[in-house]
């Protein structure tokens, strides 16, 4: 049957079907530059402080300077006594001079040695702050030794770009560890290694040739001089000692070394 009109009239006619045109965007020739923060801003953003270094018990190295600063003051204060009141009738007025020269040295010596526990630092944080106009900047907060036991730890807070520091906390940044570090960490495994083997009934034996052993090392260090790296902030007094060979630090003692730029001439 043939279509009638009004059907006609109700079809419409397709429409042509356009060809297709790609039009490629324009590619952006410079892209956007990537923005790296710095290792300080970045623990300036955190909203905890930050543990970067722990320092291991020095009771050991005080002890050691203790009594080796005591036993100064104590031979110099005995030979005064008896240089004054008891002197030998061969000394004449020139030797006397020189054995109270020598005493007086020896105090001095002791009061060196009883002053070398002060300072030493037993941990440092990373403190963000925030200033009024929103500026986060980042402070060292220093926890140092107190000069004899028992009294409370001082702390001090420094702007981290006010931190000098005589060294790298990482040996391996200023190129390589030294040979005395590697020596003395060495025997400090071999002796908790032995400490930890062996037969049962030996184990006081052994830790008291341990404690034996760590207190002449201390004795030593404390005479001969550890291995510290000195810290110094600008506009504080004094110089704070960072322990090398013992202790823990934050990425080996990277992270320290990459917040604190400037450093002292060793």
């Amino acid at each position: 049957m043939p279509p009638t009109l009004r059907q006609c009239a109700l079809k419409k006619p397709k429409p042509t079907p356009k060809p297709f045109q790609y039009t490629p965007e324009k590619a952006n020739k410079t892209p956007a530059p990537t923005t790296y923060k710095p290792f300080a801003l970045t623990l300036a953003s955190r909203a905890e402080p930050t543990l970067l270094y722990q320092g291991a018990s020095n009771t050991s190295y005080a002890a050691g300077s203790y009594v080796f600063g005591f036993f100064c003051l104590s031979w110099a204060v005995h030979a005064t006594y008896v240089m004054y009141y008891h002197p030998p009738p061969s000394f004449n007025r020139l030797l006397k001079s020189l054995y109270f020269g020598m005493c007086g040295l020896a105090v001095g010596i002791g009061i060196l040695f009883i002053m070398k526990p002060y300072r030493v630092v037993q941990s440092i944080q990373a403190l963000p702050m925030t200033s009024g106009k929103g500026v986060q900047s980042l402070h060292l907060q220093l926890e140092s030794a107190p000069l004899f036991p028992g009294i409370r730890p001082r702390t001090v807070s420094v702007p981290a770009d006010s931190v000098i520091l005589s060294g790298h906390m990482n040996p391996d940044t200023s190129g390589g560890i030294p040979l005395r570090l590697l020596e003395l960490r060495r025997q400090r495994l071999e002796k908790a290694k032995r400490l930890r083997e062996g037969s049962f009934l030996l184990l006081p034996f052994r830790q008291l040739g341990f404690h034996l052993w760590n207190g002449w090392q201390a004795l030593k260090g404390s005479v001969l001089g550890e291995p510290f790296i000195y810290l110094r902030a600008k506009g504080y007094h004094g110089t704070w000692k960072v322990g090398q060979e013992a202790g823990w630090a934050l990425d080996e003692g990277r992270a320290i070394d990459r917040i604190v730029k400037t450093r002292m001439t060793a």
